[in-house]
């Protein structure tokens, strides 16, 4: 039987990722007691001065950038406290609109005292003497003329202003702005005008807005489209007007590009992820030229060149926020329009005291190397629609894809020779070389090669050789999935299979998984031995049961689809990082908000099959188990999570966790001596159970890792660390392997952990 020995080792690692590229920090301020928001800048006409205006929970603060390396703030403005603040000037002031009832804030900065400024709420129409009252607001922006567009407001004085746009003439006066008309069609989150045009991110309608802002009397709408993630943020236009950018704030979602050089036919042209996988959420996006900088929370500040905006590539990143996931910490917004070029980002709490801080960076990235081209069928020149490409050895994700006309395109940031893999399930697989310059287009055709398929086999014997019958087999790569299960012999089948790399994984209740990586050519007979003994990963179904009378969050085998609550993660994002593949049991797994598919109003009970515990060295049952409990109104929480065991006659008790136990929101691993607790016999079970009871508190439970042994496992329990996203396994010459399989092993965390895990025969 394996044994597995987990030490935690605190070592750099030369294949971790990096927190920065591209992007240079070269300043920083921080405040002492409040939270950020969002951030904009501000040249002072007379001496070319630089200036960081920056929302902040309890206020406004101005901020010297003049000298980088050294930001003094000049002044800063109490105000009623709000998660939100959004500032934009014109000429020599600037605007402030918070969602706390403070009207619109209006500072003089041609005053560095900060003593020079105004609350507005009422603004009147200059001819037809309409008005309008806004006490709050979420965002706002300012175009080229002068016209201020007040985004999501509300009154705390009743009455009804747009909560879409409302248009004020802040050139006609600045201090006590004019009224001219609203767009009220749909609640905008954020946006941008130009030329009268306005781009509105409609966040809940999850729609790009362009509306025809000419008449401010009378807007009309030219056209719109539904954004990848269907929670549209914000927008911005191109410097040449033919392309829209836009995000969406949800966990892992796109950055897209349209072309809307015809409004009534919007299309996409391209869309991509920051950070895959991370969970980031992406918030405010801004277009400089050929660059578009973005406000991510947990990722912080990243730079794609959208030169070619159906090609978009990451060419930055600055990464300003310890942690990771899709909580809403780390970085607010970004500002990239000073003359110097410096780019300044305002984050939330990611100073060393949790608190607001200015970031300053300078820019050390330039256009991107594109790669495009054409991949055919060698054996008669048809094109190939999905072939995958893949750049290896980047800093940056690359992966791309074929359309149907046999065309991809693809990039990266740093100019090399590179080795380009192009693949299609089908085909054999091909590697050709590249030279990829910056700000330059190379062409790179394939012709792959159609594979052969054929048919093989194999065997699953237990130790003595005897074939294990219904035994269940999973033969995978990224192209394709065989499942299979073995006759009354041993035997299984695998038609029409491809020669390649693949994942083979078998198991049977009553034996120890097997899971490695096997190169299948026509030649293989892969004979597979399983040990005695029980394990479950819920690769496979074992058969475990489930019953209870919970209305929702019923145990379900599944890959943890994760969610938050305050900042906490729910449900879990991940299973047991050292298995054999991502599944496990888990209380509800629809994902969405931490309520959406927790425990409700009763229990949900999770049942092993019969296990046999006689053995006459003793056994040992073993797991990880998670449980997160909070929220609710009817005061601090009684739900529990219960092991307990039976023997078919009797049942014990082997753990209560509950809301005052430690490790909660993490997998933590347990190991009991069965006979300490019951009396061994053949017919035994395990029970997991968790309730919603009384209702009304978030209750999420997880089940990995079953496993009996007759000898406890010696674990350095790591997982209530906060380890991050797993970035790869490598072996001791730091080859990547996708699962455990040869001793010993490396697992790399994103925040710079490295699991050493020796496998010992």
């Amino acid at each position: 039987m394996k044994k597995i020995l987990l030490v935690l080792l605190m070592l750099p690692y030369l294949l971790l990722a990096q927190s920065s590229l591209n992007l240079g920090l070269i300043g920083s301020y921080e405040w002492s007691t409040t939270k950020g928001s969002d951030i904009w800048g501000w040249v002072d006409p007379v001496d070319g001065g630089e200036y960081a205006l920056v929302g902040l929970n309890d206020g406004f603060s101005c901020v010297n950038v003049s000298n980088p390396t050294n930001p003094v703030e000049m002044f800063y403005i109490s105000d009623i406290n709000s998660t939100w603040r959004d500032v934009k000037t014109w000429g020599d002031y600037a605007y402030v609109t918070t969602e706390a009832d403070a009207g619109l804030l209006i500072v003089d900065l041609t005053d560095m005292s900060g003593n020079t400024y105004w609350h507005v709420s009422n603004f009147t129409h200059p001819t037809t003497g309409n008005s309008v009252e806004f006490t709050a607001a979420h965002n706002l922006y300012i175009d080229e003329n002068g016209i201020c567009y007040i985004f999501g407001a509300s009154s705390a004085n009743g009455g009804s202003p747009s909560d879409g746009a409302i248009f004020l003439d802040v050139a006609a006066n600045a201090t006590a702005p004019h009224y001219l008309g609203e767009w009220d069609d749909h609640y905008i989150h954020d946006g941008m005008v130009r030329g009268d045009t306005m781009y509105a991110g409609c966040i809940y309608a999850g729609e790009l807005f362009v509306v025809d802002v000419s008449n401010k009397s009378n807007p009309f709408n030219l056209g719109t489209h539904s954004t990848p993630n269907a929670f549209t943020h914000n927008a911005w236009i191109s410097d040449d007007g033919d392309f829209v950018f836009t995000t969406d704030e949800k966990s892992d979602a796109y950055l897209a590009a349209y072309d809307i050089t015809d409004c009534s036919n919007i299309q996409e042209v391209d869309r991509i992820q920051s950070n895959p996988g991370s969970l980031s959420i992406p918030h405010n996006a801004h277009v400089d030229g050929n660059f578009l900088i973005t406000s991510y929370y947990r990722d912080g500040t990243t730079v794609h060149d959208i030169t070619h905006p159906n090609n978009m590539i990451q060419v930055a990143y600055y990464d300003s926020y310890s942690g990771s996931g899709d909580g809403f910490e780390g970085c607010w917004g970004t500002y990239p329009f000073f003359p110097s070029g410096i780019i300044i980002s305002s984050e939330i709490n990611s100073s060393a005291n949790q608190s607001a801080k200015l970031m300053i960076y300078e820019r050390g990235f330039t256009q991107a190397c594109y790669l495009e081209g054409n991949v055919t069928d060698v054996s008669n020149g048809n094109n190939l629609s999905g072939a995958s490409v893949n750049i290896l050895n980047t800093v940056l994700p690359n992966n791309s894809s074929s359309n149907l006309l046999g065309k991809y395109i693809s990039g990266t940031a740093t100019a090399a020779t590179y080795d380009v893999v192009f693949s299609k399930p089908g085909y054999l697989t091909d590697t050709l070389s590249v030279t990829l310059t910056n700000g330059a287009v190379t062409i790179l055709d394939a012709a792959l090669l159609p594979a052969i398929a054929f048919n093989t086999g194999g065997m699953v014997v237990d130790v003595a050789g005897n074939g294990i019958g219904n035994a269940q087999v999973v033969i995978f790569n990224s192209e394709f999935t065989f499942n299979e299960t073995t006759d009354t012999n041993g035997n299984y089948n695998i038609n029409n299979i491809y020669e390649g790399n693949y994942e083979v994984i078998v198991g049977k209740w009553g034996y120890i998984t097997s899971c490695g990586n096997e190169y299948i050519a026509t030649s293989t007979i892969n004979t597979i031995t399983l040990q005695d003994g029980y394990y479950d990963d819920f690769t496979f179904d074992f058969g475990w049961t489930v019953n209870g009378n919970a209305s929702a969050g019923i145990w379900e085998r599944g890959e943890p689809q994760g969610t938050n609550y305050q900042g906490d993660v729910f449900n879990p994002e991940e299973d047991v990082n050292s298995d054999c593949t991502d599944f496990a049991y888990v209380t509800g797994n629809g994902g969405g908000s931490a309520g959406d598919d927790d425990v409700d109003d009763g229990n949900t009970i999770l049942t092993s099959p019969i296990f046999d515990a006689t053995n006459n060295s003793g056994n040992f049952v073993e797991y990880y188990k998670w449980f997160a409990v909070g929220g609710g109104n009817g005061g601090p929480s009684t739900d529990e999570l219960t092991i307990s065991i039976s023997n078919g006659i009797t049942s014990a008790l082997l753990e209560t966790i509950s809301i005052n136990s430690p490790n909660l929101n993490s997998w933590t691993f347990s190991s009991f001596d069965i006979s300490q607790f019951i009396t061994p016999t053949a017919t035994m079970h395990l029970i997991v159970e968790t309730a919603d009871m009384p209702s009304g508190h978030l209750v999420e439970a997880a089940f990995d890792k079953f496993e009996i042994t007759t000898t406890p496992n010696a674990i350095v329990d790591i997982a209530s660390q906060k380890k991050g996203k797993l970035i790869k396994i490598v072996d001791v010459l730091g080859r990547e392997v996708i699962k455990p399989k040869n001793c010993p092993l490396f697992y790399i965390y994103e925040n710079g952990l490295v699991e050493k895990q020796l496998i010992v025969e």
